[in-house]
């Protein structure tokens, strides 16, 4: 259960700050800014998995 709430509080976070660095960004670049939200939410979760699986090889998942 800890797990989970974790990894949907991980996406809410990742979501969060796409969507403020979008919204920052379009007066700049317009609608292309949510360019900038989805390279932040898939880079993140690019981070996450690769940081998960680090840890299952090493034995440490909890």
């Amino acid at each position: 259960m800890r797990e989970w709430m974790t990894t949907w509080l991980d996406v809410l976070g990742l979501v969060l700050i796409g969507a403020g660095a979008a919204a920052g960004i379009y007066p700049l670049i317009g609608w292309a800014g949510l360019a900038v939200a989805g390279a932040i939410i898939l880079g993140g979760s690019s981070l996450a998995a690769r940081q998960g699986t680090a840890v299952r090889k090493r034995g440490e998942d909890t």
